[in-house]
């Protein structure tokens, strides 16, 4: 044969038998899915590499994830990275932003989060709450006096206006006894202290008159009510009331109320004059509004980046708990055959094809060596 048509074949077989002895290691990664078998023995080189290595590459893609590529450091560096911060900061801002624009009510958000009917179920916690409150108030109040329990500036006051109490009181009787009512209630009352003495009252009182004894009476009563002597009675004798009922325990006080009822009104009026279906039925951005821009220019920057701070303190132990590598083994582990092929081959296939060609390449300089040892023997 003719030296140069033997190199080109011997070039051409070999380059060939390169090519395919590479293309055909490189469809044994892969191929077959599955082992097959004549009888019991289990034909060599199936099923694939990669099918048949398929948990322990699971497992090694785990490690390498966990160790070298998704480590605690990596994400610590990127939760502390200015850029990061600042593209996340940018984010929650628009986040926050239009959660202003939106229209739901308190309670529609609170639906979302499945809390059904918050009204009734904040009035039934109101409710609860002052019954609670009122009974550690009740037990706390049990063994201990009024005065013990209110404080020294209020009592201080009570003590001062002890006074103005006295004096408004015989204002009061002043202005009474001076009046057309305080003169027919004179009257009234001599009327029925004589008719009370039988026939001595009448004698008595058929010389006397009894409009001329009213009329006499009535200025001693005036002076009677404006005396100092009076005003000091009448104020010690306050004094005294007071003193008493301070000295008075609580346990007696709660005794002299209806104690359900007053428990009952008072929740009916606290309750009535809470906004709670008013709160319920506004938007939270309305709410919120007056504090948007601080929110949104001050609150949000420091949130971003103290969460950020705090993340990267905890991303050690955050991950250790999320178990990257075994989340990465069972992810590849649920991958079918197929699916990973096309992976790899998308990842690779350049590479691959160069695999083939440079297999190609070797085979045709092997041809030529073996052709042009054969020309020489």
């Amino acid at each position: 044969m003719d030296p140069f048509f033997l190199f080109l074949f011997m070039v051409i077989v070999g380059a060939v038998i390169g090519g395919m002895t590479n293309s055909i290691a490189i469809q044994m990664l892969f191929r077959p899915y599955k082992a097959f078998y004549i009888g019991k023995w289990r034909m060599p080189f199936t099923p694939g590499l990669i099918p048949k290595r398929r948990g322990e590459l699971a497992e090694q893609l785990g490690k390498i994830v966990s160790t070298h590529l998704l480590t605690p450091e990596s994400i610590q560096n990127k939760f502390q990275d200015e850029q990061f911060q600042k593209e996340m900061t940018q984010l929650v801002q628009a986040e926050i932003t239009r959660f202003f624009s939106s229209k739901k009510t308190v309670a529609e958000w609170l639906q979302y989060v499945q809390i059904q009917e918050p009204e009734q179920k904040t009035i039934e916690w109101v409710d609860k709450w002052l019954d609670g409150e009122y009974h550690n108030l009740k037990r706390t109040l049990s063994s201990k006096t009024l005065g013990s329990t209110l404080p020294k500036e209020w009592k201080q006051k009570v003590d001062e206006k002890i006074p103005d109490v006295t004096d408004y009181i015989l204002q009061k009787a002043v202005d009474y006894f001076s009046s057309e009512d305080g003169n027919q209630l004179i009257k009234k009352m001599i009327d029925e202290f004589f008719m009370g003495r039988g026939k001595l009252g009448n004698m008595l009182q058929m010389f006397l008159g009894n409009t001329s004894l009213a009329d006499k009476i009535q200025p001693e009563i005036i002076k009677f009510l404006k005396s100092d002597g009076t005003k000091e009675l009448l104020n010690s004798l306050l004094k005294k009331e007071w003193e008493e009922f301070s000295h008075r325990d609580w346990n007696w006080i709660f005794a002299q109320i209806s104690e359900e009822a007053l428990v009952r009104k008072g929740k009916e009026w606290i309750i009535q004059r809470l906004p709670v279906q008013k709160v319920f039925q506004r938007s939270l951005g309305e709410i919120l509004m007056p504090y948007k821009n601080k929110i949104v220019e001050e609150v949000t920057p420091k949130l971003v980046v103290k969460s950020g701070t705090y993340l990267a303190s905890r991303v050690q132990t955050i991950m250790e708990k999320l178990h990257i590598s075994k989340i990465v083994k069972e992810q590849v582990e649920s991958f079918s055959v197929k699916r990973l092929e096309q992976m790899v081959l998308e990842i690779s296939r350049k590479e691959l094809k160069m695999i083939t060609f440079l297999g190609a390449l070797l085979g045709g300089i092997i041809g030529g060596i073996q052709s042009i040892i054969v020309m020489v023997l």
